[in-house]
């Protein structure tokens, strides 16, 4: 009797046992099956959050990197500490540089007259300049025009003197900032050879910032429309380094045939280095302040 127990007891255990483990066994291979189809959501999850955070979430990530204004920005920070000059925001840089026509009426000054603007003071004089005739080396009387900016603010210059008594046949020439001039310097421009008076026939002036000062400079005189013995005297006080790609040609061009104005061209690399950025003919001198920078050509 006991014998019969027994053995009905081990059947039914073995049974609860065998039960028990199929039943672990159901449960763990759903559990892996859930568990890897979980994995499976997971990475296509992950994959599609990694896309997602890699679109562009504007247009701004879609534009070439020197016209992403988030660039440009971390640019000039770069320029101004590499120029060594106070730190000035894009939306300092992007308020409108005034413009002043100061001469519309040719002036004429002798030797030792004096003239000023409100922005410039022009002294004309006579002294010696060396300059080169056929391959010599010739010392002579000029006469000069001393430009000085006494105004309270950078500024850009376009300064057109001649003698009074027309074509000038010899002229030598004297280093100086042709472009831009900060508070208090000057700029000793030599008119032509011999004893003359000088004819002042257009003064035209942009008032800009002391980063546009380090910008302008690099610029060459012959791409504001300047002759070649300007553009050799072209010497700033500042240390920059000139602009090497500019096709001063054509925006030379834009300027005489009425494309662009001098005040066009100036505004623009007053705003935008001319080692990244070049001027693009639809360019006008904002009236007001610039929604972003840098400027976008046209599409």
């Amino acid at each position: 009797m006991v014998s019969a127990v027994t053995s009905t007891s081990l059947r039914i255990f073995a049974g609860v046992v065998l039960a028990v483990t199929l039943l672990a066994g159901v449960y763990l291979s759903g559990k892996a099956r859930r568990d890897a189809e979980q994995r499976v959501v997971d990475i296509r999850d992950g994959v599609a959050s990694t896309e997602l955070a890699e679109e562009p979430d504007d247009e701004e990530a879609l534009l070439p990197l020197e016209y992403n204004p988030r660039e440009f920005a971390a640019q000039l920070d770069r320029d101004i500490e590499q120029f060594g000059i106070t730190p000035i925001a894009v939306t300092d840089l992007s308020q409108p540089n005034p413009h002043f026509v100061e001469v519309e009426q040719p002036i004429t000054l002798a030797p030792g007259r004096r003239w000023t603007s409100a922005h410039l003071a022009i002294e004309v004089r006579l002294d010696r300049v060396n300059y080169m005739h056929r391959g010599a080396k010739i010392s002579s009387v000029h006469v000069i025009a001393r430009a000085e900016n006494i105004s309270a603010v950078p500024i850009a210059y376009r300064l057109r003197v001649r003698g009074d008594k027309g074509k000038c046949e010899v002229r030598g020439a004297r280093e100086h900032n042709a472009i831009t001039l900060r508070p208090g310097e000057s700029a000793e421009i030599v008119v032509c050879a011999g004893r003359d008076k000088v004819r002042i026939e257009a003064l035209e002036v942009l008032e800009i910032t002391d980063l546009g000062h380090h910008y302008l400079s690099q610029v060459s005189p012959l791409a504001l429309g300047m002759d070649a013995t300007t553009a050799a005297a072209h010497k700033p006080l500042i240390s920059v380094a000139s602009c090497a790609g500019l096709d001063a040609k054509a925006l030379s061009a834009y300027i005489e045939v009425g494309t662009a104005s001098w005040a066009d061209v100036v505004d623009f690399y007053a705003r935008h280095n001319c080692h990244r950025l070049q001027f693009f003919p639809q360019y006008e001198r904002p009236q007001a302040v610039l929604p972003s920078l840098p400027v976008l050509p046209p599409k």
